[in-house]
């Protein structure tokens, strides 16, 4: 009894611990933009528009296909469990429930964290181990303002900017699908399900997008830079950062869920689609 308490009570110490570091890594990582300002600001620049680019840019191609997809099966779902005269309010609400609220943010994010986090801790843990950091703070540099900073600013970026694309293209796609299987009126199907959008579920996205987003590229950073000198801890760095951000995003995705429907009552949960 006594050493599972033990367990329990080391397990919650270290988590504290862990969150704590991350806070910390996040305000050093603010705090260079201020203290290094003159340490080469331009080069930042260039590395968020880079991380931008390769988070952003090279991601569209798979979140558009999966957006898709998505708001397809959205609607066909939909009119196979609501059937046809559930009317273009229903199906649009149905969207916005399923679809934008809580789906886009959540693949959104995991398609990052597949392409990105992975790829942010790998390319830090070599960095580490080849012993690069050393060589710019040996020249006066920051490691943390020029590969840490940059990274997670421009990931933030290039997330907020997919979900985007991906709660566009999921409307595409099952305005597309509502034309083909029920008579229904496209221009009515987009104002019910953007209607639905209530000022608490826009509050909601841009935690889950903003906080998701800092949360993933500070986990891939900092298992990034924890990596010492030998080559074998950089595997484990990438599967631990990838865990930990799939944990992380996961538990704020649904924390901020069961705050807003707490928020609305119990009628909450079926108000966006009867």
């Amino acid at each position: 009894m006594l050493a599972g308490v033990d367990r329990v009570g080391a397990a919650a110490i270290a988590a504290g611990h862990y969150v704590l570091y991350l806070v910390g890594f996040l305000y050093l990582s603010v705090k260079m933009v201020w203290v290094g300002r003159h340490q080469g600001l331009r080069d930042v620049v260039r590395q968020v528009l880079l991380q931008v680019y390769f988070t952003g840019a090279q991601g569209i191609v798979p979140v558009a296909a999966l957006a898709l997809v998505v708001g397809a099966l959205a609607i066909a779902e939909g009119l196979a469990a609501l059937g046809p005269l559930s009317g273009a309010e229903g199906l649009g609400r149905l969207v916005t429930v399923v679809v934008l609220r809580e789906i886009a943010p959540l693949l959104t994010a995991m398609i990052v964290i597949v392409r990105s986090v992975t790829a942010i801790a790998a390319e830090l843990g070599v960095m580490r181990v080849q012993r690069e950091t050393e060589a710019l703070e040996a020249m006066g540099v920051s490691p943390i303002l020029h590969l840490v900073t940059p990274r997670l600013l421009g990931g933030v970026l290039a997330l907020a900017g997919l979900n985007v694309v991906f709660d566009v293209v999921s409307l595409t796609g099952g305005t597309l699908v509502a034309r083909l299987l029920a008579p229904v009126p496209t221009g009515l199907f987009l104002r019910a399900a953007l209607s639905a959008f209530a000022p608490a579920d826009l509050l909601a996205l841009v935690v889950k997008v903003g906080v998701g987003g800092i949360g993933i590229f500070l986990i891939a950073c900092y298992h990034g830079m924890d990596v010492g000198s030998a080559p074998t801890e950089v595997p484990v760095a990438v599967s631990r950062a990838a865990l930990r951000a799939v944990v992380f995003l996961v538990t704020l995705h649904a924390a901020v869920s069961l705050l807003v429907l707490l928020a609305r009552g119990p009628a909450a949960l079926l108000d966006g689609v009867l």
